[in-house]
């Protein structure tokens, strides 16, 4: 219970941070934050197939796609 009022009262430290940033800082957050998240998505997909050496080759090609299509999604 301790930690996650910990966690929720950093959250919202990082949020309000954020408040007095411009349009362009607002931006470029969501640019990385898009970029993050399809890198984790992708690698997460793709550590879900192959085997052995097979498996590292596609969660790194799953990473590395899904870092592309974040990129592309969220900046345009």
């Amino acid at each position: 219970m301790r930690k996650t009022l910990i966690l929720l009262a950093g959250g919202a430290l990082i949020l309000s941070a954020c408040a007095g940033e411009t349009t362009e800082q607002k931006h470029e957050v969501g640019c990385v934050a898009g970029t993050m998240t399809g890198a984790v998505i992708g690698g997460l997909a793709g550590s879900l197939l192959g085997g052995g050496i097979g498996n590292t080759l596609t969660t790194a090609a799953g990473a590395g796609l899904g870092t592309y299509a974040g990129q592309k999604l969220a900046c345009g």
